[in-house]
């Protein structure tokens, strides 16, 4: 009786002072990408219950606010969870993912007449994503507001993830939570960010500032597919003048990167056009910018810097291409048409095509994320794949 008293209050120490560490965890990232499935869970099923990790209790979901966002905050003992959306289907979800004319790192914009100074980080010529600041900026309140909530509970070490554009918010609101005036919140918290699948937020030196803070410490990661497209947008490329340096040249030849001929077809024309590029992303954005101001909220943003060559943040963990499985299709229900799409294998049986962004779904990042790291897990896993993603 004795040992299974102090068994039970050994467990029960362990599970109150539980805290982040430094390093990549699987067992957070395992749970994260779960968490990050469960927007779609809610969208496609009108329930996340079975994807949250039991251990985790959804205290808080944000409204909608700005260009649909929101964003969920859990509890896990002593660990809290602040969890953004994605994009969804909304015009003005798209409207900032291409809202992407850079602005300074730190300043101020103006939201319904009132002035709203931020710092996403303290380097010179640092920029970043007009849409993703933007939305960061617009829903700090809350952000501010629900770690200050968590810090009454006892709580300080807190997550900060996301998905896709969820990803891109949750790498500024690490940056920006960081910055924020002293004591405004409590100097204990301690932060760690899990990004999927996310787009990139802001340009090298943003980039560079973001990885000494915050990715050197082992406390800042990146999880992307190679396959998918997104966390390559929305524009990057070699700045050392040459598509073809010695230094590339030796990482093609000793496998440090690959070789794609399409990157480097899009950075032979970037580089060839960039004035032009830079002076189109910028007129078109000040569009964007009337059409969110018109829309959604008055709002008078900073002057664009003269810069749209964006960097991945983070330390970058790769998970393997994602299977799509072979479905095999019926030829008398197909039309010519989709038929002269489809190539018949060597039985002629036809199969249906991989669709797009399939590589870029947040429950194929989970089971990714099952595979890589808990095999017996991923065995065991009756939903492999979403019947809505095929």
């Amino acid at each position: 009786m004795k040992y299974a008293l102090f068994f039970a209050l050994f467990c029960c120490t362990q599970y109150s002072f539980a805290q982040l560490y430094e390093g990549f965890n699987p067992e957070e990232v395992r749970d994260l990408s779960a968490l990050c499935s469960s927007y779609t869970f809610e969208n496609l099923y009108g329930s996340d219950k079975e994807i949250i990790p039991k251990s985790y209790t959804k205290v808080f979901t944000s409204p909608v606010i700005g260009m649909d966002n929101k964003f969920q905050v859990y509890e896990k003992g002593n660990i809290g969870v602040i969890n953004f959306r994605g994009s969804t289907d909304k015009v003005s979800s798209w409207v900032e993912n291409m809202y992407s004319a850079m602005i300074p790192a730190k300043g101020s914009m103006k939201i319904d007449k009132k002035e709203m100074t931020y710092k996403f980080s303290a380097a010179e010529n640092a920029a970043v994503h007009s849409g993703y600041s933007l939305a960061i900026v617009l829903l700090s309140p809350l952000i501010i507001e629900q770690i200050q909530q968590l810090n009454k509970k006892g709580i300080h070490h807190i997550l900060i993830t996301g998905h896709s554009q969820g990803g891109a918010l949750a790498t500024l609101c690490r940056a920006y939570v960081e910055h924020l005036p002293k004591g405004t919140i409590s100097n204990k918290n301690v932060f760690k960010t899990y990004a999927f699948a996310c787009p990139m937020s802001g340009n090298k030196a943003f980039s560079e500032d973001y990885y000494a803070l915050y990715a050197d410490n082992n406390m800042s990661y990146t999880i992307i597919n190679p396959a998918d497209l997104v966390p390559s947008m929305p524009m990057h490329y070699e700045d050392n003048g040459k598509v073809f340096s010695k230094d590339r040249l030796k990482k093609w030849l000793f496998g440090q990167e690959s070789f794609d001929i399409r990157k480097i077809g899009t950075e032979f024309l970037v580089k060839k056009f960039e004035k032009s590029l830079k002076s189109y992303v910028n007129s078109s954005n000040k569009i964007l910018e009337k059409a969110i101001s018109s829309n959604y909220q008055s709002i008078d943003m900073p002057a664009y810097v003269d810069d749209i060559n964006y960097y991945q943040t983070g330390i970058i963990r790769e998970l393997q291409p994602f299977k799509y499985p072979k479905i095999k299709l019926d030829p008398s229900t197909l039309t010519e048409k989709q038929l002269s799409k489809l190539k018949p294998d060597a039985e002629g049986n036809y199969y249906k095509k991989e669709p797009s962004f399939y590589q870029h779904k947040p429950y194929n990042y989970y089971v990714g994320v099952l595979k890589e790291y808990f095999s017996r897990d991923y065995k065991n896993l009756k939903v492999k794949y979403l019947p809505e993603n095929l």
